[in-house]
This record gives structure tokens, sequence and C-alpha cells, in this order.
């Protein structure tokens, strides 16, 4: 069967893994409660309270998958402050700009995305995440990757992070895909290859320092432009496809 869809991991994969913008995050946020709640708010006191309630600060791979407005509502709790949905909402969206803030797209990933569009591939992302795929939509469309990428699923909003399998077939039911119709790229063995494979997904292992060339049960490439000759030439079976 043809392949006609391809899932690709974020961070590492299609955008840079950028610095860790967490206090940022945390004086946006005590920023807002100070403003709206009329609290006594310090970006320390929002970070200390956020690693109280999120010691490893994302999602345990094939675990239960944390959401950024449960964190901050236990969050907000833990500091004793009075906040209804709304404003947990808001503050979560404000620490989702600023933990974002500055991301780029890595050149051979815009390039690659344009490429499969082109030729008519269905094309989405499947990342671990606390933040739900309705925060991204703003931050995909202005890298300008919104008219390429057809689907976003984040752990958060699976409830499972990579590599359970959920993540990536709520991204092929998305997609009107059958597993074996997709292949899925990401940066990681244990959580993306692992999670791709375990939900049916023929899988790419994307090595950009080209430590890693050969594997078994799966490809390696080092970069995303490797994709197109792969496609183009069909999955070659000595890779366990």
């Amino acid at each position: 069967m043809a392949i006609r869809g391809v899932l690709f991991d974020w961070d590492g994969t299609i955008a840079r893994p950028g610095a860790d913008r967490v206090p940022e995050a945390c004086a946006a946020v005590a920023a807002y409660a100070a403003r709206e709640l009329g609290v006594e708010a310090r970006a320390a006191d929002v970070e200390r309270a956020f690693d109280a309630v999120l010691p490893n600060r994302g999602p345990h791979p094939g675990g239960r998958a944390p959401e950024i407005c449960a964190i901050l509502g236990q969050a907000f709790t833990w500091l004793g402050w009075p906040a209804a949905a709304g404003d947990v909402e808001a503050a979560a969206r404000l620490f989702f700009e600023a933990a974002c803030r500055g991301q780029e797209v890595y050149d051979d990933a815009r390039a690659i995305l344009a490429s499969l569009k082109y030729r008519g591939y269905r094309l989405g992302v499947v990342s671990n995440s606390i933040f739900p795929a309705a925060f991204w939509h703003p931050l995909i469309n202005s890298l300008g990757l919104a008219g390429y990428l057809e689907t976003v699923v984040s752990s958060a909003d699976v409830g499972l992070a990579k590599p359970s399998p959920s993540p990536f077939r709520r991204a092929l039911a998305d997609l009107g895909l059958e597993p074996h119709e997709a292949i899925f790229v990401g940066d990681t063995p244990a959580t993306d290859i692992a999670g791709a494979r375990a939900a049916g997904l023929r899988a790419v292992l994307l090595d950009r320092r080209g430590r890693q060339r050969e594997a078994a049960g799966y490809l390696v490439i080092e970069r995303l432009a490797g994709l197109a000759d792969l496609l183009g030439e069909g999955l070659s079976p000595r890779y366990g496809f």
C-alpha cells in the first residue's frame, strides 16, 4: 500500500529546541496574576509552585500526560490564589507564548513540508507537550506552517505521552489514514520510534548529528531532505518496512 501521509515530531525535528524559557513564562503568569487577580505575585513564586506540581516540567514518556491549564490551576491553588477557569486559561496562554518565543523552524523542515504538501502527502505533528493543540495553532501560523500541517496532536490532548500509541492513533484518525499508509519521523528512539511502531506506523529516525547510521527495523537519516528520495522510490524492505 502506498504511503499517503507523513507525521513528524516537533522539537528537534521540525523546530530547533530552544532555551529553557520557563522563568520568563512564570514571569508572564505572575504579571497577569498581579494585574487581574490582585495578588502579590512574583515570578519566583510561580516557578516554585510550577516545580512543586510538575517536578519534571514535562510529560513522562509513556505515562499520563500533564496539561498546562491543570498544572497552573494546581499551582494557583498551591499559592492560595483565587482564580476562575477563565483566568487559568488566560495565564496558560501567556505561559505558552513566553515559553515558545523565538522558536525557529529548521530550513530543511520548511523545505520538506512544502515539497511533500505539493506532492499530495497529508502531513501532521505528534508531540509530547504540556500544551494542547489549540495553543499551538497561532504559533504554527506565525511560523508560516499552517498551510502544510493538517493536524497537530499533543500528548496533552490525548492524556498519554509517547511512546504510547494513542497520540499517533489520534493523528491518523484526523488524517483519515490507516497505520500502514503513513510514516513517522522523529529524533528520539525511545519515544518517537518506539511509539510510532507500537501504533503500526513505519518509523524513520532523524539523527542530525550523524551519530547513528544503522538501526534494526527503522531507517536513519541525517537531514529531512532524505525523505524526498525515500518516498519517491518507495520504502526498502531491508529496513523492516
